[in-house]
């Protein structure tokens, strides 16, 4: 069975290689869909019998890796020479929510290191990561799953 939550986060970006205006430093209303698969819970009297996993469940899982660390923040490549030293300045100085991550913030990439960092904690609750998807905008999104090509 594969059972899906969604939330929705604001962030800033910048894809400083972009032939064009996605290279300004600009923000998005990221919407991330995780989907796990499992077996629907039999056990009787369980709390969560007849699902896979309690909704609410997943999504304090959800919002603990990506809402608590992501939302309201800038996520910057930390190779990105132009704003590199600036923002990291700002971090400290400011307090200011810097994630600096070792690739380019694509959707692509986002959706992949999301993947990754949800995989871990949904492992130990032993519920199986199938895929991650995130919009950047409302019409374009990337989709990582445990399968990737």
């Amino acid at each position: 069975m594969l059972v899906s939550k969604t939330i929705e986060i604001d962030m800033g970006h910048r894809v400083p290689n972009h032939k064009s205006k996605c290279k300004n430093i600009h923000g998005h209303r990221y919407k991330i869909q995780v989907g796990v698969s499992d077996k629907v819970i039999t056990k009787k009297g369980d709390s969560s019998e007849g699902m896979v996993i309690d909704f609410g469940d997943l999504k304090d899982v959800i919002m603990e890796v990506i809402d608590k660390n992501f939302d309201h923040g800038f996520v910057m490549y930390s190779g990105d020479k132009l704003i590199r030293n600036e923002f990291l300045y700002w971090s400290t100085t400011e307090k200011m929510k810097v994630i600096s991550v070792p690739f380019i913030p694509t959707a692509e990439n986002l959706a992949k290191h999301w993947y990754e960092l949800l995989d871990v904690q949904l492992q130990k609750k032993k519920i199986n990561l199938a895929y991650v998807k995130v919009w950047e905008t409302p019409n374009s999104t990337a989709t990582y799953t445990k399968k990737e090509l």
